[in-house]
C-alpha cells in the first residue's frame, strides 16, 4: 500500500540528489476529449520530439508494482490506453483527417499495451494493422560495460494490410527502453510503403519511454522528414546502463551489481506526478519491467506463445534485493521494497500453485 504523503522539503531532496527533470513539463488542456479526474496529460518542453506523458492511475499501479502480470496487467493496460486515445487523437489532429491509420504490432510484447483494443472500440473499421517482429541473437563477444552484443533480426513480418497509395499515420505501442526495436520496425515500415506508394505522414508512438530512447527514434524520424510525436506513460523514464531497466529516479542496480558503482539516475515528471509515484514506487526499479513475461498470451506473427510471468517475477525479487544491497535506502524506501517484495513472493507462489495443477 502506498506510504504517508511525504513533505515537499522529503521531494526536493529526492530531486536534487538524483537530477529529476521536474520543470520541464507543462499541463495540456484538451478542448474536445474528456479524461477521468484523476487523468492528467502534460507537454514535454524538454524533448526534440512533440511529447506529452499521459499520467493515470493505471500506468502508475503498473510501473510501480512489478507483482501486477497477467489478466490484472491486461485490464489496467486498456483501462488507461481507453483513456490515452482520446487524448492522441486529438493532440496529434488525426480526427477528420483522410489519412490512412495503420497500427504497427512490435511483436510479441507490444499489443500488451492494449491500444488496438482501445481503437477497436473507438474507430472500429477505421485502421489497418501490419506487423513485425524483431529478435535478439547473441553474439560471442563483450562490449566494454561487459555486456553480451547483440543482433536485432526481423523475423517475421506481415504488411498485407497495408493500404496502397495513402498517406499514413503510423500508430506505435512499444517499450522504449534503447529504442532499437522500434527503429528496426520502422525501417522496415518505410520500405514497405515506399512499395506501396504510400508515405508516412505522422509517427505516433504510446508506452514505457525512456529520454534517451525517443531521441533515437526522433532521429531517426528527423532524417525521413516524419514527425515524431510521442505519448509516454507517467514519465519519461531513464535508462540503466544495461540498456534495458527503465527507472523514474534511483540507483541504476546494473551497474552496482558489475562493479558496485553508485551511479544515480532521473527522468523527467510533473512535479504531481512525482508525489504520487514516490508513495509506492521502489526507487531504482523498472517501470515496464520485461513486458511480454508479464503477459499471459503473446501473438509470435504464427501462433500465441505463454509469457514468462514466473521468470519477471523471480527477475523483480532479485532487482529489488539488489536496490536494498547498495545499502542508500531510507526507512521508508526500505519498507516500500520489502511491502513489494512480499506481493511478489504471494504473486509466485500463486503462479507455482496454477502451474503445478496445470501439468
Amino acid at each position: 500500500m502506498p506510504i504517508a504523503k511525504l513533505p515537499d522539503a522529503a521531494i526536493d531532496s529526492l530531486i536534487q540528489e538524483f537530477g529529476i527533470k521536474v520543470d520541464a513539463t507543462k499541463p495540456v488542456a484538451l478542448s474536445r476529449t474528456s479524461l477521468q479526474r484523476d487523468t492528467r496529460l502534460f507537454e514535454v518542453e524538454a524533448s526534440s520530439a512533440l511529447t506529452y506523458v499521459i499520467d493515470t492511475a493505471m500506468a502508475r499501479k503498473i510501473a510501480c508494482h512489478p507483482h501486477v502480470v497477467g489478466d490484472q496487467l491486461e485490464r489496467l493496460a486498456l483501462a488507461a490506453a481507453e483513456q490515452a486515445l482520446p487524448a492522441i487523437f486529438e493532440l496529434s489532429d488525426i480526427e477528420g483527417s483522410d489519412h490512412a491509420v495503420v497500427f504497427e504490432q512490435i511483436l510479441r510484447a507490444a499489443p500488451g499495451y492494449q491500444l488496438h483494443r482501445a481503437a477497436s472500440r473507438l474507430i472500429p473499421d477505421s485502421f489497418s494493422t501490419v506487423y513485425t517482429r524483431p529478435r535478439y541473437t547473441h553474439t560471442s563477444y563483450l562490449d566494454h560495460d561487459g555486456i553480451i552484443q547483440r543482433q536485432l533480426n526481423v523475423v517475421f513480418e506481415d504488411f498485407s494490410e497495408l493500404p496502397e497509395g495513402r498517406d499514413i499515420v503510423l500508430v506505435v505501442q512499444d517499450t522504449v527502453a534503447s529504442g532499437r526495436s522500434a527503429e528496426v520496425s520502422f525501417e522496415q515500415t518505410i520500405r514497405h510503403c515506399e512499395d506501396a506508394r504510400s508515405q508516412i505522414t505522422k509517427w505516433i508512438l504510446y508506452g514505457f519511454v525512456s529520454l534517451e530512447g525517443l531521441k533515437r527514434l526522433d532521429s531517426q524520424a528527423r532524417s525521413y522528414g516524419i514527425p515524431l510525436i510521442a505519448f509516454a506513460m507517467g514519465n519519461l523514464t531513464a535508462l540503466c546502463a544495461n540498456k534495458y531497466d527503465m527507472p523514474l529516479y534511483g540507483i541504476d542496480e546494473w551497474s552496482w551489481r558489475r562493479d558496485h558503482s553508485i551511479q544515480k539516475l532521473g527522468g523527467i515528471v510533473d512535479r504531481t506526478t512525482l508525489e504520487e509515484y514516490v508513495q509506492e514506487l521502489v526507487p531504482g526499479s523498472d517501470q515496464p519491467g520485461d513486458w511480454s513475461s508479464r503477459q499471459t498470451k503473446l501473438f509470435s506473427g504464427t501462433g500465441y506463445e505463454n509469457g514468462d510471468i514466473l521468470g519477471h517475477l523471480e527477475n523483480s525479487v532479485r532487482l529489488i534485493n539488489g536496490l536494498l544491497e547498495t545499502g542508500t535506502f531510507t526507512d521508508w524506501q526500505k519498507r516500500l521494497a520489502f511491502e513489494e517484495l512480499e506481493a511478489l513472493e504471494q504473486e509466485l507462489r500463486r503462479v507455482r500453485h496454477r502451474d503445478e495443477h496445470s501439468i
